[in-house]
């Protein structure tokens, strides 16, 4: 049997961002309501999935999570550089990612079904920003001496673990229906909930970083 660990991690990351709320810099603050959505959407999945049946399926739930995150996410990783030409870019690969995730929705997979296009492009791109960003935080590591206590770091380390297994998650599912080879459903499961692991276990450790480190960088 299959347990839902992710709900936990969700879970202990809300706790921790509303422990620390009042400590957060502004750009970390958008997390509390995002991270709310995410518990009870997903308590709603666990306990009261006939409510959110359409067309007996909850894919339209997943779509539009997998859009709210990459709009939440791509604002974040925005915030954490100043320079514009930099937050142009970012802007810019969260408009494509997202034009890409509608056509996808409406046209190609349908509203009802699981976008897989769109969740694996919402994935590279959120990787790239979070890789990005950290390249660039290795460049100047002397200007931060205690990365492991340095928030932005631990949330962008967490999003590219967590798109890099959200990619090869998606990108595997439609080959797994086609073959019909439902052997792989474990390992699926596996690989979703490393991801969750990842983005929510750092975040939280982020969030707490406020409230005991913040001193230190």
């Amino acid at each position: 049997m299959l347990y839902p660990l992710y709900f936990l991690f969700e879970l202990f990351a809300f706790i921790c961002c509303v422990y620390a709320y009042k400590k957060l810099d502004n750009n970390f603050k958008i997390f509390l309501p995002f991270l709310a959505f995410v518990v009870v959407y997903e308590f709603m999945n666990l306990f009261f999935i006939k409510l959110l049946l359409l067309h007996h399926s909850n894919a339209w739930c997943n779509n539009l999570e997998g859009i709210i995150e990459l709009l939440v996410y791509g604002q974040f990783m925005a915030s954490l550089d100043e320079r514009k030409r930099h937050k142009k870019r970012v802007y810019m690969a969260v408009a494509i990612g997202l034009v890409i995730s509608l056509i996808d929705i409406f046209f190609i997979h349908t509203f009802w079904t699981v976008a897989t296009i769109a969740f694996s492009s919402q994935s590279i791109i959120l990787a790239t920003m979070a890789f990005v960003y950290l390249y660039n935080l290795f460049s100047h590591a002397d200007e931060y001496p205690y990365l492991l206590r340095f928030p932005p770091f631990l949330a962008a380390i967490g999003l590219l673990l967590y798109s890099l297994a959200s990619y090869f998650f998606f990108a595997s599912f439609d080959n797994l229906l086609v073959k019909n080879n439902y052997h792989f459903y474990p390992i699926a499961y596996l690989i979703h909930e490393m991801g969750c692991l990842f983005i929510y276990v750092f975040l939280g450790l982020a969030f707490l970083c406020f409230t005991r480190f913040k001193k230190l960088y």
